[in-house]
């Protein structure tokens, strides 16, 4: 499994997330799953290719003409009916991936969106996005698959899963993590109640096939 794992080196800043520190509170590991070489080269080549086709379209559908005017961050809504293969390899896993998390999800169907990220080199400070969870409750897993062209055309872009603490019965985030590389056909799930963040992103051509791609789902039918 390609992964770093570490100590967050600051709390994020806001109201994001409640934060305690493994000082202060009993630290419960987050369990994640890591698949690679899911779908195999040749077909997770023509799924980046049809994912870059739909969020073009959707990018001139919202009124952009050339690749110029796509955003540093892009993300197109549910397209699970859109790319079949993913869901059959997503469902065939989720039986396992479910006793090795132990979360049980009594409806276990898969819904998922299409997210981009590419930081263009303008000179401005990269930032993160603040560390998020899809849900506040238990019964539902969110997924993440990879893709990317080769060789590789961007750096960073972890995913970053942290652990959980429970203080005086308040959960909040613990400073330990493990950062999840975005390897090209790779496949990683983890509990929905889990906090997590995407790291910065940096594109030095700017280029849309240079971004980082992901598809962004669940498994579990409870509304997002």
């Amino acid at each position: 499994m390609s992964e770093y794992v570490g100590l967050a080196e600051a709390p994020p800043s806001g109201d994001a997330a409640p934060r305690e520190t493994a000082t202060t509170g009993v630290v419960l590991a987050t369990q994640l799953c890591r698949f690679d070489d899911v779908l195999g080269a040749a077909a997770a080549d023509r799924l980046l290719e049809e994912g870059c086709h739909a969020l073009m379209a959707e990018v001139r559908d919202r009124g952009a003409e050339a690749e110029s005017g796509v955003p540093p961050v892009w993300r197109c809504a549910d397209q699970t009916a859109r790319f079949p293969s993913l869901v059959a390899v997503v469902t065939r896993l989720a039986p396992m991936v479910m006793t090795l998390l132990g979360v049980p999800v009594t409806d276990a169907r898969v819904s998922f969106g299409l997210t981009m990220h590419n930081e263009l080199p303008d000179g401005e400070r990269a930032v993160g996005q603040a560390p998020v969870r899809d849900s506040a409750g238990a019964g539902r897993v969110t997924f993440l698959y990879h893709l990317h062209r080769r060789p590789r055309g961007f750096t960073g872009g972890q995913t970053r899963i942290f652990d959980s603490t429970v203080r005086e019965g308040r959960p909040g985030i613990a400073e330990s993590f493990r950062d999840v590389q975005p390897d090209h056909d790779s496949l990683v799930f983890f509990p929905a109640d889990a906090w997590y963040q995407i790291r910065p992103v940096t594109s030095p051509s700017a280029k849309l096939l240079d971004s980082r791609f992901a598809f962004h789902g669940w498994l579990g039918a409870a509304d997002r």
